[in-house]
């Protein structure tokens, strides 16, 4: 394959932050936030809990974990922040979604997940048709909290499966076995959790053909309704990274065969109906809808609960964290964040809409009141002519290897934004 670029981004990069620096306000969260929360929410309500515990780190994974929060009290701290939030008029509107990330939510004891989910319906308006979802590992998946997540209204998991190969599991650093990895699968799609979807990892050192095929092969038998797929990144100072270095084996990257491998994964998986949603999140036959990422890019608000949680109310952006005070005795809500023009918001949702493969530069220049097309034309004519993208009837779509570049464009495509905005 010709490379369209010398490096692919295999996630989110930077375009994003810096128009939101570009986006913003001069008024403050405290001026800001007190006649917001006056009010009942407008707009679309989500929720995200954040629970920043593993029970085993990933030999790959780079984040931190905390050492000064108590696992066994972190509950607690959910539950105090859901309390204080819910007293707000703003936070009597019904929540369309709910989410719970990390780490591994499920990294809780039944018991205490069994309470925070308890504490979530008492005080907000959950509504009957709402998406609830966890992440879990296939591990933590018991019986016990399969049975407290359907009873507390989950009815979408996504479980860190990463492999079903045992080598791989076992360079990864997941716990268990294949058997294991494919009975939590099978006994969460049992108990009636049809919207259950897993992880993927592929181009991991020492992956071949035959190993991904065979992952595939049990995807497709399980009938997951999607997975999430990303290509292996190495960061220093992971387990795996120092592994690596000392096998002399960090040269893994050849583009050709990630490109193969990323190829086979659609085609494989399109055999049974699966289709892509976003560029690394694939879904088999419209069952996963991923309700709140799409409310929270749609001009929704995120109401982000728990330490490392980020999200948005209205127009302040904030952060969670344990060593930020909140905004005022009187808004229980964290100051590490800003305050960002109306225009940015439009922005976000014309960036997650090209996550998923479309752009449509005519649609946003009229919403956002500004000339995209002396800023956009010379990139979006030499994606066109390179094969990355086509057009019908001033719509934009990725090709297959577009999709594959995907990051990569967005990213090229934001930045030209920056003078304009």
């Amino acid at each position: 394959m010709t490379m369209a670029y010398s490096n692919r981004y295999r996630s989110h990069h930077d375009g994003a932050k810096a128009l939101k620096q570009k986006c913003g306000a001069s008024e403050s969260g405290e001026e800001y936030l007190p006649p917001i929360l006056a009010e009942r929410a407008k707009t679309p309500l989500v929720i995200y809990l954040h629970v920043p515990f593993c029970n085993k780190v990933c030999s790959f994974c780079p984040f931190h974990r905390p050492d000064t929060l108590d696992r066994r009290e972190y509950h607690r701290v959910l539950i105090d922040k859901i309390e204080a939030l819910a007293k707000y008029p703003y936070m009597k509107a019904p929540v369309d979604a709910v989410n719970f990330g990390g780490g591994t939510p499920t990294a809780l004891s039944f018991r205490q997940m069994d309470d925070v989910l308890s504490a979530l319906h008492r005080n907000f308006d959950i509504r009957d048709d709402a998406e609830i979802s966890v992440e879990t590992s296939a591990t933590e998946l018991s019986d016990d909290m399969l049975r407290v997540l359907k009873a507390g209204g989950v009815n979408r998991l996504s479980i860190g499966v990463q492999s079903f190969d045992d080598e791989a599991r076992r360079l990864l650093g997941r716990r268990g076995g294949r058997e294991r990895a494919i009975d939590a699968v099978e006994r969460a799609l049992d108990a009636g959790i049809v919207n259950t979807g897993i992880d993927l990892i592929y181009n991991y050192p020492g992956q071949t053909k035959e190993r991904l095929l065979s992952d595939l092969a049990i995807i497709r038998r399980l009938g997951v309704a999607g997975l999430s797929f990303y290509s292996l990144v190495l960061h220093e100072k992971t387990p795996l990274y120092r592994k690596l270095a000392a096998d002399g084996k960090l040269d893994y990257a050849d583009l050709d065969r990630e490109y193969d491998f990323y190829r086979t994964i659609l085609e494989e998986l399109g055999k049974s109906g699966f289709a892509m949603l976003e560029l690394t999140k694939l879904v088999r036959n419209n069952l996963d809808r991923y309700r709140y990422m799409e409310l929270r890019h749609s001009g929704g608000s995120c109401i982000a609960v728990g330490q490392g949680a980020g999200g948005n109310i209205e127009n302040y952006y904030y952060h969670n964290s344990a060593h930020t005070p909140p905004v005022s005795d009187q808004i229980a809500v964290s100051s590490k964040g800003r305050v960002v023009l109306p225009v940015f918001r439009t922005l976000d949702a014309f960036f997650y809409e090209m996550q998923k493969g479309t752009i449509r530069p005519a649609f946003y220049a009229e919403k956002l009141e500004r000339d995209l097309q002396t800023p956009f034309a010379p990139v979006l004519g030499r994606l066109a002519g390179e094969g990355l993208i086509y057009s019908q009837n001033d719509v934009y779509f990725f090709t297959e290897k577009g999709s594959f570049w995907g990051n990569n464009i967005i990213d090229e495509l934001i930045r030209s934004l920056l003078p304009v905005v």
